[in-house]
């Protein structure tokens, strides 16, 4: 199992995990399964990894693009600032994403 199968797991059962700096916190209602806690504590520094990355790219569905002349809303699937980017400069070549 991988660590992003782990962390969606954790989630279906109801943990919600969050990453301060290199410690991993849990919060459940109830006990989680002992083979989820020890997928959690065989893959901890890549959950962590994960979970650290995702607060520093944050993931929306709506950036604001600017080109010269024109600012509008791009809008699809939950994408970070560079995909957003990505997409927007392969329609307009000098888009640029407003944050």
């Amino acid at each position: 199992m991988n660590a992003f199968e782990i962390i969606r797991r954790a989630k279906d059962e109801g943990v919600t995990l969050t990453a301060k700096g290199n410690r991993l916190h849990l919060e459940a209602k109830h006990l989680p399964p002992p083979d989820l806690l020890a997928d959690l504590k065989a893959h901890k520094a890549l959950v962590i990894e994960i979970l650290n990355a995702a607060k520093d790219h944050p993931r929306r569905n709506a950036w604001t693009v600017s080109m010269p002349g024109y600012r509008f809303t791009l809008i699809g699937p939950f994408m970070s600032r560079n995909q957003a980017l990505a997409i927007a400069r392969w329609r307009w070549g000098d888009a640029d994403i407003v944050d």
